[in-house]
């Protein structure tokens, strides 16, 4: 009888510490109800957790450079085909096959300027990504009921367009000003407030059209949200006062989009202590170099080869099967081709 006292007081404690998007709390509350591969409830051990759902979200981002590359070398990969790549190789390392963190996104072009993506296909559909599309992959893994949220850009083939990189670094820099006053204490709409001048100050303030970032725990959008004083719809999240805490797990991720364009969109994972924090996804890069996706970034051999000439030849010229309409028809093409007057020979002119 104790014992079930102890685990309702403890249930009712997390339930009511619950952020209050609907969504949320009903993926925790599955969770404790064991409705997911966790019968004993949410794991405990949390940072553990967090830090090996980010191994895998970097696997996902290997996987989804090296996919971009290949249409480089010639694929066509639809958003779709990626983001069902990228899954894969989370779920083979370690990811929760039926509880994942989110829906993979992969926004090339212009839906890259919608921050989740083709809206009709749950951020990754049919359009098949071009060479010079920018691309957003955001993506997260599960692991003992604890979820990752990272977001990396790239452009297929490199560019030199001034606009483009331009926004790309915009966001990079803001990013770089906002890592040195993670810790606990710091109000999280400051974080925003820093971010958000940086980024109208490089001429992208209406580009910008999300909060800073948010927290991430059982649910990938959880408080605290970094914002500047609005709510956020983006991550169904309220503005709050609080300054962040030993305990949070928070994202790091402005963005730049570009209607009908390209967007760009930068996330990082971080756990906050009391020290500072703990950069999770340091070893993951974001530079421009990592940006531009280029022939001899990756072995040759391993680009997808197209048919070859002849391939294509063959295949064109296969017998296929034909009737006594098709032959006739053949028979007088080929007669009318020998008795063309201009086939006859001519002498020459003396």
């Amino acid at each position: 009888m104790r014992k079930t006292v102890v685990v309702g007081v403890l249930l009712t404690f997390l339930l009511a510490s619950l952020p209050p998007a609907a969504a949320c709390e009903t993926e925790v509350a599955n969770a404790l109800e064991g409705k997911f591969p966790s019968p004993t409830g949410i794991s405990p051990n949390k940072d553990d957790s967090v830090r090996e759902a980010v191994r895998l979200a970097e696997v996902g981002q290997h996987v989804a450079r090296e996919m971009l590359w290949q249409v480089l070398m010639g694929a066509n990969l639809s958003e779709a085909s990626i983001a069902s790549e990228i899954d894969r190789a989370m779920i083979e390392n370690g990811s929760n096959p039926n509880w994942p963190s989110f829906s993979t996104i992969v926004a090339s072009g212009a839906n890259g300027a919608i921050p989740h993506g083709d809206p009709e296909n749950d951020g990754a559909g049919p359009k098949q990504v071009q060479i010079g599309d920018v691309v957003v992959v955001d993506l997260g893994a599960r692991v003992n009921d604890w979820v990752s949220d990272v977001t990396r850009s790239y452009v297929v083939g490199g560019t030199t367009n001034e606009t483009i990189i331009k926004a790309y670094m915009a966001v990079y820099d803001a990013q770089n000003l906002t890592f040195p006053l993670i810790e606990a204490g710091t109000p999280a709409w400051a974080l925003d407030d820093i971010a958000r001048t940086h980024i109208e100050e490089q001429g992208f303030g209406e580009n910008f059209i999300h909060s800073l970032g948010h927290g991430f725990g059982v649910c990938v959008h959880e408080p605290p949200l970094l914002s500047g004083g609005t709510d956020d719809p983006l991550f169904g999240l309220s503005y709050n006062q609080q300054p962040l805490a030993p305990y949070d797990a928070i994202t790091i991720e402005p963005g730049i989009y570009l209607d009908g364009w390209f967007g760009i969109r930068i996330e990082d994972d971080f756990l906050v202590n009391q020290e500072d924090h703990e950069f999770m996804t340091a070893e993951l890069p974001r530079d421009l170099d990592w940006f531009m996706i280029q022939v001899e970034d990756y072995d040759s051999s391993m680009a997808f080869t197209p048919p070859t000439d002849r391939e294509e030849e063959v295949e064109r010229f296969l017998p296929v099967p034909v009737g006594l309409l098709e032959i006739l028809c053949l028979v007088g093409l080929a007669g009318w081709r020998k008795e063309r007057p201009e086939d006859r020979a001519v002498e020459p002119s003396a």
